[in-house]
């Protein structure tokens, strides 16, 4: 269920500019695409979807396809290639594979998407829901065999790579120095590997954003808004 907290204004309520039928079905699917293509940090070679309940149900009708490949693909909901989107991705040669469960969805909401992209030699799977307005919840990222759970809207930073507890622990001190405001800080550290999910209260500032991607280079950061 939406709450009030996960919608940043109005606009977020009637949705965006966008192409397609439903705010729902497209505009949130492109931002679920979105999210992953951001994570993945490059093209996709192979694009898999797995759609349950209405997304399954709906989502040849509502452009749900075309607006996750799009997405996936880097476009933007009021992008018009949107409607080309299969086309573009033929032309580059990015294997496709939609898949329609039966079981009860992954994401506890019936828009609900699990997208799983190859890239440069990055496995990312993003599990998003599309709650209305054009709004996304992230419920799982996959990053190369780490994972982490969570129930989050936008905006959301992710952070990648091989890092220990202390190297973190200096990463979220800059961030609190660059006045980042962090409202739930979610990670997994695995063989000196780590996963970090920081879900903000407001929009990070891109020089802050900049001057980290410097600091740690070792490090990758997607920022999904």
């Amino acid at each position: 269920m939406a709450r009030k907290q996960d919608y940043q204004s109005a606009f977020d309520v009637i949705g965006p500019i966008m192409m397609g039928p439903s705010s729902s079905h497209t505009a949130g699917a492109v931002k679920i695409g979105n999210a992953a293509r951001t994570v993945l940090q490059s093209e996709p070679q192979k694009i898999v979807i797995h759609y349950y309940e209405s997304f399954a149900s709906t989502h040849k009708g509502h452009g749900t396809d075309l607006a996750i490949i799009g997405g996936s693909m880097g476009f933007s909901t009021f992008d018009e290639r949107i409607k080309d989107a299969i086309t573009f991705a033929e032309a580059q040669n990015i294997d496709i594979e939609i898949i329609e469960e039966t079981s009860a969805s992954l994401g506890e909401h019936p828009n609900c998407a699990l997208i799983k992209l190859d890239g440069n030699g990055r496995h990312v799977e993003i599990n998003g829901i599309s709650i209305g307005g054009g709004t996304i919840k992230i419920k799982s990222i996959h990053v190369d065999g780490l994972c982490i759970l969570m129930h989050h809207a936008l905006p959301i930073l992710v952070v990648d790579g091989e890092a220990n507890i202390s190297l973190i622990n200096h990463l979220i001190n800059d961030l609190i120095e660059y006045e980042v405001d962090i409202n739930e800080e979610i990670k997994t550290i695995n063989n000196d590997k780590c996963l970090l999910a920081l879900h903000l209260n407001k929009a990070l500032d891109i020089d802050s954003l900049s001057k980290l991607r410097e600091k740690y280079k070792e490090l990758n950061f997607s920022y999904i808004c």
